[in-house]
């Protein structure tokens, strides 16, 4: 699978140590605190966010676009029944599970969205931005399997669009997936704050959002902390872990290239760390 990319950048890849946090304030009586108290930092964890795939032609390549809702509406539920399933895959909806998450330029720094990248999908309604374009196959493979010319999409069986468009959500679960982003990418969980890991015996994953589209039940962060007690699917030496960094755990892509997995729920982890 290739994906095309709209920006080239440098990675940032950084390692951080779990530690186990406690609560408290420890002193005597008549103590005074001098230091000043903790910023307050915003936070995107829980938002609600979707995506749709789409078909589409891209020069000699039958592709899929990814629309993404980023911070521009949650995706309500009437909005998601309306779409339409033959033009549209739906992924989600979905909740952050990270506190901030933001693009940079080449030099690493952030960037402000640009309101011209916005589209309105067709039949859709909403504004979308177009994350990333996935080119799944020559035309000239899919011609010679099918016996026609394709020329646009309408060429295309009925039968084969729909099944192409479904198998998009059919990931394989604790399958590791390379995805050159369309937009570079910081995820940045909170010192203190909760992480849900996935642990292969040899790198780390940390949850990136969760969905209750297997599971009905995972639409909050307390139901997605009792993971652990319900995979059935768990590859051997693998292993699900609640955790808190002493800082900021920064995720980023490494070399230009995210390393992501799926679990049996469809709940979406990218790499930080390896041994």
């Amino acid at each position: 699978m290739q994906i095309a990319l709209r920006r080239s950048f440098r990675s940032l890849h950084l390692l951080f140590v779990p530690l186990a946090l406690s609560s408290g304030l420890a002193g005597c009586e008549g103590s005074t605190l001098d230091e000043d108290p903790p910023e307050v930092r915003e936070s995107v964890r829980g938002a609600r966010v979707c995506e749709l795939f789409e078909l589409t032609l891209e020069g000699e390549h039958l592709a899929m676009d990814v629309w993404n809702s980023g911070d521009l509406h949650d995706c309500p539920d009437a909005w998601l029944a309306a779409v339409d399933p033959q033009r549209y895959a739906v992924g989600g909806p979905r909740w952050r599970s990270v506190d901030e998450q933001y693009t940079v330029d080449a030099d690493g720094e952030p960037v402000g969205f640009d309101a011209e990248a916005l589209e309105v999908p067709a039949g859709l309604g909403q504004d979308m931005f177009l994350a990333a374009q996935v080119l799944l196959m020559p035309l000239a493979v899919l011609e010679h399997m099918l016996g026609v010319d394709i020329e646009s999409l309408d060429d295309l069986p009925p039968m084969v669009h729909q099944t192409i468009l479904d198998g998009t959500l059919a990931t394989e679960g604790y399958a590791i997936n390379e995805v050159e982003r369309a937009l570079t990418t910081r995820m940045v969980h909170h010192a203190g704050s909760e992480v849900f890991v996935l642990d292969d015996g040899e790198c780390r994953y940390a949850m990136k959002y969760y969905t209750n589209i297997v599971d009905p039940t995972l639409t909050n962060e307390d139901a997605v902390a009792e993971l652990g007690d319900k995979f059935e699917h768990l590859p051997q030496g693998w292993r699900f872990e609640v955790l808190s960094f002493e800082e900021d755990l920064v995720v980023a892509e490494l070399d230009g290239v995210a390393h992501v997995i799926a679990d049996e729920f469809g709940n979406s982890y990218d790499r930080y760390a390896c041994d």
